[in-house]
C-alpha cells in the first residue's frame, strides 16, 4: 500500500520536512511584544481566548499558553501538529487542529486575539496577494469587537540580500529576491488593514533573534543541511544552486570576508530589526 503523504499548507515549501530540524535552528522572537499587545485589551490577558494561525512546531503556543485562559491553533502541516502536540502535552487550555487559516471553523466574534508568526508569505503565489486579503477578512470575522490581530512578518528592507538583516542572503541572492516577493510590503499591508476598517494599526520591532545563537557568530552553520531545511528561503534553490552557494560561503570564510558581511548585517538588524509585528484592532 502506498504511504499517504502528510498534509502541508505552504504554497512553496514542504514543511513536513522542514519541521524536523526547525526547533534546533529557529527561535520565537517577539514573544514579549505580542503579550504586551494582548495586555492592552480591555479584557485581562489571563481571561483571553487566543488563536494562532499556522502555529508551526508550537513554540509560540507553548509559551503563551501559560499566560492566557485558552489558546487554539490551526496548522496546515501534520508534522507541525504532531510536534506541537508533543510540546504541550496534556495542557487543558490548548486546542489544536489541522486546517486552513483562509477558511476557519470558528464562529464569528470568537477570539480576543489572533496571532500569526512568519506565515503570510506562504499564502500567495500571485503578486496581488489575493489570499492575504482572504486571510485578513477571515481574521476580522473571528476576532471579537475590540480584539486584536498581530502579524509577525518581515519588511522588504529586512530581507534585502545586500543591505538587510540576514548575512547569508547575500550568497543566495536569487532565492532572497524570490522570497522577498512573497512578502507584501509593509505599507501595502497597513493599507489593506485600513480598507477592512481595522483600527489602532501599529508597527512594533520585536526583540530577540529568529535564528539560533550560532547563526550570528559561526558562518559554517548555514552550510548544514538541517539549518537550510529550517529556513524556507532554500526551497527556492535546487541542490545544485545550494551547492554553488555553499562554495561561495566557504571561499568567503577562507578569505575572511564573510565576517565583514556578518558584522554589516548585525548592525543593520540593530537599526531595522529582523522582523516586524503589525497589530490592528477590530472596532467595537
Amino acid at each position: 500500500m502506498k504511504k499517504t503523504e502528510k498534509k502541508n499548507a505552504s504554497s512553496y515549501c514542504n514543511y513536513n520536512d522542514s519541521f524536523i530540524s526547525y526547533d534546533q535552528n529557529r527561535q520565537p522572537n517577539g514573544l514579549q511584544e505580542i503579550l504586551n499587545i494582548f495586555k492592552q485589551s480591555r479584557i485581562p490577558v489571563e481571561e483571553q481566548t487566543i488563536l494562532e494561525g499556522g502555529f508551526g512546531t508550537g513554540a509560540y503556543i507553548n509559551h503563551i499558553r501559560h499566560h492566557v485562559k485558552e489558546i487554539h491553533g490551526v496548522e496546515g502541516s501534520e508534522k507541525g501538529y504532531e510536534e506541537t502536540r508533543q510540546k504541550v502535552g496534556n495542557a487543558e487550555n490548548v486546542h489544536l487542529q489541522i486546517g486552513n487559516i483562509l477558511d476557519l471553523s470558528f464562529s464569528d466574534d470568537f477570539f480576543d486575539a489572533y496571532m500569526v508568526n512568519q506565515v503570510l508569505h506562504h499564502l500567495d503565489t500571485e503578486p496581488a496577494y489575493p489570499h492575504l486579503t482572504l486571510f485578513l477578512k477571515e481574521s476580522r470575522r473571528v476576532i471579537k469587537p475590540g480584539g486584536v490581530l498581530t502579524i509577525n512578518t518581515s519588511s522588504q528592507e529586512q530581507l534585502n540580500p545586500h543591505s538587510g538583516a540576514y548575512w547569508n542572503y547575500k550568497y543566495i541572492e536569487k532565492a532572497a529576491l524570490a522570497i522577498q516577493a512573497r512578502y507584501i510590503p509593509v505599507p501595502n499591508l497597513l493599507s489593506r488593514l485600513e480598507e477592512l476598517e481595522f483600527t489602532e494599526i501599529k508597527t512594533t520591532l520585536p526583540s530577540g533573534n529568529l535564528f539560533q545563537e550560532r547563526y550570528y557568530c559561526d558562518p559554517r552553520l548555514v552550510l548544514d543541511t538541517d539549518f537550510q531545511k529550517a529556513d524556507s528561503i532554500y526551497c527556492f534553490y535546487s541542490k545544485k544552486q545550494i551547492d554553488e552557494a555553499n562554495i561561495l560561503i566557504r571561499s568567503s570564510i577562507d578569505d575572511g570576508s564573510v565576517y565583514q558581511q556578518m558584522e554589516h548585517a548585525a548592525a543593520r538588524a540593530k537599526e531595522i530589526g529582523e522582523s516586524v509585528i503589525i497589530s490592528a484592532r477590530k472596532p467595537l
